[in-house]
């Protein structure tokens, strides 16, 4: 018998579903063994912050897993092979996590699975190059210059900004004559950041390549950065590790991400009610938690510190926010892309009500005016 894994997307991180589900599961797992088909659930692990629960399952193949599944009529967004440890717990794609719930204090590692990696990472790249970031990506220009300010970059430091996208980060840094460099997997915003490079006379070089693969040998960096980046990888733990890898000893990192308690946060959630995330995605804005952040840089860091902030937006309307969001912005776009005409405006009406909720503007006439939480991470390297 060989221990799987099987994650469950739980709207709105809903415990009595998650047991609801959990339950069918495990009668499911019953039937099957009745039938000559040994299938057992051993515990179930649910996370409420990640709208996730895991059910550790034991059977002879993936495929029982699935048909007992199947039986209890639960969708499931991803099986891994897991093993059993009593240190650490490395969720799906090698994420880490701290979890509440049912657990209990179980620990289990989960085998990172190379080729549902690369499919979500070439899912999550077709958002990113999907819509038109370009026109959403000022809203993020206050935070990458919060982050640099935040960071100290001084002149001649070696700077690298990961997941650069228009390249923010890496513009702010050169224009303290620090020596920057960017990258980013999505080819049409490194195209744009260039643009910007050269319309600036700063020398930085831009390289197309993955957060979870750095071209870079190890210590290449005094500062590695992120703002709004690094926290939309594939695999989470697997990117935590490539910024320290690069990270000289005596080095800085630093990473601003959108709050899990904020707006993004909750346009992420709204989504997420509307369209199931891809299978074995983790929520992005677990690296707006100081506490996550620290246990995915792991040992090699000390000093982990945060400091949260706010970016404040205005539109002529919450409609207008709405309409520019799943016009442009990558992750509403695609989204809205996988519902059909009804869908579509249900989307859009809670992407309306929700900026409206938000709102905090206090006159009739003035759109709608929007604080987005964000929280900056820093690190020194060992």
């Amino acid at each position: 018998m060989t221990e799987y894994l099987v994650e469950l997307y739980v709207a709105q991180g809903d415990r009595a579903a998650a047991q609801q589900s959990a339950a069918r599961a495990e009668s499911a797992c019953t039937e099957l063994t009745r039938q000559g088909r040994p299938v057992e659930c051993v515990r179930s692990i649910f996370v409420p912050e990640d709208d996730t629960c895991f059910l550790l399952v034991e059977a002879a193949s993936a495929e029982h897993v699935a048909e007992a599944m199947r039986l209890a009529g639960v969708r499931q967004e991803h099986i891994s092979v897991a093993v059993s440890t009593p240190h650490r717990r490395v969720l799906p794609l090698g994420s880490t996590h701290t979890t509440r719930g049912t657990t209990k204090g179980t620990t289990m590692t989960i085998t990172t699975n190379t080729a549902s990696y690369l499919e979500l990472r070439d899912k999550q790249q077709k958002v990113w190059s999907s819509g038109d970031y370009n026109k959403i990506a000022a809203i993020t220009v206050p935070v990458s210059e919060h982050l640099v300010d935040h960071v100290g970059i001084a002149p001649g430091q070696r700077v690298l900004d990961v997941a650069t996208g228009t390249g923010h980060v890496a513009l702010a840094a050169a224009r303290r004559a620090a020596v920057a460099t960017g990258m980013d997997y999505v080819p049409g915003l490194l195209d744009i950041a260039r643009r910007r490079a050269e319309a600036e006379d700063l020398e930085i070089g831009f390289d197309e390549a993955d957060a979870e693969n750095l071209p870079y040998a190890d210590g290449s960096f005094d500062v590695v950065l992120s703002a709004i980046g690094v926290m939309f990888a594939a695999d989470h733990a697997q990117a935590a590790q490539e910024l320290v890898r690069v990270t000289r000893s005596g080095g800085r990192i630093g990473l601003a991400s959108w709050t899990p308690e904020g707006f993004v946060g909750a346009i992420l959630k709204t989504v997420g009610q509307h369209v199931a995330p891809p299978a074995g995605a983790m929520p992005a804005t677990r690296w707006g938690t100081e506490t996550v952040v620290a246990e995915l840089l792991g040992d090699d860091v000390t000093d982990v510190a945060s400091v949260t902030a706010t970016v404040t937006q205005r539109f002529g309307s919450a409609a207008g926010f709405a309409d520019l969001f799943l016009t442009y912005y990558g992750p509403t776009y695609a989204a809205a892309g996988r519902l059909d005409e009804v869908g579509r405006a249900a989307l859009r009406a809670d992407l309306i009500a929700l900026a409206e909720g938000y709102d905090r503007s206090t006159e009739d006439g003035d759109g709608v005016v929007l604080d987005w939480e964000y929280r900056i991470v820093t690190a020194n390297r060992r």
